[in-house]
């Protein structure tokens, strides 16, 4: 039994990570985490830092009840502390599987990084940056439906720009989360060059199959005829799993449950990645945020050798 995992996809937020997640698990030789994102290594705040909606949804879901009674089923979030808890994560895996798990808060984290070596100094990491500008769009229309923000966008910029770093879990993070060099810094800075892998989400939008290609040979996967995700045996069951995740309840679900079976895997993906806000980002708020992530860019750029004038 493997109750370590071997690879971690720690973020970007709103970057494409929970339909990545989803097709790896399809995968015979990969076991990923039943709780999508454990949170375990971003221990920096305490379960009572967090907002009071966030806290009642965690009493209410009893992570560690759930673990106990056989962990039926998927469960989207947890703040897992125990460590013992967090094992019987892995516990089902089999030996000749890689297991990993995707907690986005492990990028934006100050100390998720040094946690996560310490746990396991030989694990791979993945991380999904998207552009930061699209990505804090995204975030800002998500964290408005969920009442952390209420003010329109450029209030809620002008309340969070000088803010040093929001709180995951407690603050809205739309604005600071697209500030990937400290984030990315922090791995590099602690994990080998060869146990590092950063993807785009332009290029897995694009063409999803290369970059679940590149991720299993990353990970220490082989690619053969079972790899091909779009064709996989579990697709069906892939595609209810990432409906069942992305669409609320109801008639809707249901129906689109039944139209997947005649759509691709590789053809839903970019239809779930290509997936924006019904409202656009307006020309002056893109520009905004041009100019406050230009330095970022910049940073980054020369910290991961590779080009990012798409952002630009």
């Amino acid at each position: 039994m493997n109750n370590k995992p071997d690879f971690f996809i720690v973020g970007a937020a709103k970057s494409g990570t929970t339909a990545l997640q989803q097709t790896l698990a399809m995968h015979d030789d990969v076991y990923m985490s039943p709780i999508k994102e454990p949170n375990y290594f971003y221990n920096e705040v305490a379960i009572e830092e967090l907002r009071t909606g966030l806290q009642e949804k965690l009493k209410k879901e009893n992570a560690a009840q759930w673990i106990n009674d056989g962990m039926n089923g998927e469960l989207w979030n947890a703040f897992l502390r125990e460590e013992h808890l967090y094992k019987e994560l892995f516990r089902d895996a089999k030996a000749n599987q890689k297991c990993g798990e995707a907690s986005v808060s492990y990028l934006y984290s100050l100390k998720a990084a040094e946690n996560i070596y310490n746990y396991n100094p030989k694990a791979k990491i993945i991380i999904m940056l998207r552009n930061p500008i699209d990505r804090a769009w995204s975030h800002y229309n998500m964290e408005r439906r969920m009442g952390l923000v209420s003010g329109n966008f450029l209030q809620e910029f002008n309340k969070y720009k000088s803010l040093p770093h929001p709180i995951w879990g407690k603050d809205a993070i739309f604005l600071s989360g697209g500030n990937y060099y400290e984030q990315v810094k922090r791995y590099i800075d602690r994990f080998p060059k060869e146990q590092l892998m950063i993807c785009l989400y332009d290029d897995y939008k694009i063409n999803p199959q290369d970059t679940i290609n590149k991720i299993l040979t990353f990970i220490g996967v082989a690619i053969n005829s079972d790899s091909s995700l779009i064709k996989n045996k579990k697709a069906n069951e892939a595609r209810k799993s990432i409906i069942d995740n992305f669409l609320p309840s109801g008639g809707l679900k249901s129906s689109l449950r039944k139209a997947v079976q005649f759509v691709g895997l590789h053809r839903l993906l970019k239809q779930l990645l290509s997936k924006e806000s019904k409202e656009q980002l307006p020309t002056e708020y893109r520009l905004l945020l041009k100019k406050y992530y230009e330095s970022e860019i910049n940073k980054l750029e020369s910290l991961i050798s590779i080009n990012l004038n798409n952002w630009k």
